[in-house]
């Protein structure tokens, strides 16, 4: 039973492993979340793109912090990011004074397209490794398309100043560094040239860093960052936390290294064989299959002499027991009433089947029963 546990928690352990494994190798292949930032210099990063944009004599600045800073209308900002984007209040408001979104981001419905598409604009060719595809609405300005739907386009919403625009890139690592450089792509001139045409005189293009974590507070965020405003972030920034925890999987691993709760290992108990229980069982086991009940029934009816014998005081020592009429009126001394019962029970009945068998024995019982408590 030991050797049986010990192998499923070695199998147990096998599987989390294996588990873990996976899990660490997706997360090292997968883009983290600071993918898309113009600090990345790797292939999933925006690095090249911030520089080119130098070079073409825009202006760019990187934006590290909260959205509510954001001061100023007819600016852009780009946000570039394989994960879903939300919509903060505060950015949704600076938008609705004059400002332009560029989002890049998995966008859009899959397609019949192919998942590589080469596009040949009038500056090269544009590289597109996506299936998915926007369709294209009322009031839309396509601006990067092919026969299946829209990559980038322009649209206009419907907020009550009806200043807010957005563009929006169905493949978010349409200007990563894997596709400029000498590549002989033209995915960062196409976009640089889009993004001159929606933007005005002395407009700053902001990239968004504060989506991937590279924040810079202002000194009124320092100040409320160092004043606790719960229980709970006041308790966070002592070491009680941290004791707590390393408690907490302290207690955890002496658990699972016991493999016990309270108390040691309940042992189970290895049930005792009784060997005449045995014997008895596989004999009745042998005599039913082979249809004995009338063998079964005489050796019952001499039990049940010596069992009466013995309670009615009448000598009996087997195989030589009282006989049926002594037993009869010594019966019927004892008890007063009529021996017509018992004769039933010890007369040879010469064919039975199990209910007669099981109603003798329960007859026998309470004769056995009676005489006990009369004697």
């Amino acid at each position: 039973m030991i050797a049986i546990k010990r192998r499923q928690w070695f199998f147990l352990g096998f599987a989390v492993l294996v588990l873990l494994a996976i899990g660490l190798l997706m997360v090292a292949v997968a883009p983290s979340s600071r993918a898309g930032s113009s600090f990345d210099s790797s292939p999933w990063g925006t690095q090249q793109f911030y520089t080119y944009l130098e070079q073409q004599g825009l202006r760019v600045e990187r934006w590290q912090h909260n959205y509510s800073n954001l001061k100023g209308k007819g600016h852009i900002l780009i946000q570039i990011s394989g994960r879903p984007i939300g919509w903060p209040p505060t950015l949704v408001a600076w938008l609705a004074q004059g400002n332009t979104l560029v989002r890049f981001y998995w966008h859009g419905e899959p397609t019949a397209a192919p998942f590589e598409t080469r596009l040949s604009m009038p500056l090269g060719t544009v590289l597109i490794e996506t299936r998915r595809r926007v369709p294209l609405q009322q009031g839309d300005r396509s601006l990067l398309r092919d026969d299946h739907g829209l990559i980038v386009y322009l649209r206009r919403s419907n907020t009550p100043h009806n200043h807010e625009q957005r563009i929006l890139g169905v493949y978010p690592w349409l200007v990563a560094n894997a596709y400029g450089g000498e590549t002989g792509l033209a995915n960062f001139a196409v976009v640089a040239q889009l993004l001159q045409e929606i933007a005005e005189p002395r407009t700053t293009l902001y990239f968004d860093e504060w989506l991937h974590g590279y924040r810079q507070r202002t000194s009124e965020e320092v100040l409320r960052e160092r004043v606790p405003q719960t229980l709970f972030d006041y308790f966070s920034r002592t070491p009680w936390l941290a004791v707590g925890l390393q408690f907490a999987l302290l207690l955890l691993l002496l658990l699972w290294q016991q493999s016990q709760r309270f108390g040691p290992p309940l042992l189970e108990k290895e049930p005792v064989t009784s060997n005449s229980a045995a014997y008895i069982e596989a004999l009745a086991g042998v005599l039913r299959r082979a249809q004995q009940r009338q063998f079964v029934l005489e050796q019952l009816q001499d039990r049940f002499r010596y069992d009466l014998a013995q309670q009615l005081g009448l000598a009996a020592s087997p195989p030589h027991l009282p006989q049926d009429s002594e037993l009869l009126q010594a019966w019927q001394s004892a008890t007063g009433r009529s021996p017509d019962p018992l004769q039933d029970l010890l007369r040879i009945r010469h064919r039975v089947d199990d209910a007669q068998l099981l109603r003798w024995l329960e007859q026998a019982a309470n004769v056995l029963q009676t005489l006990k408590t009369t004697v």
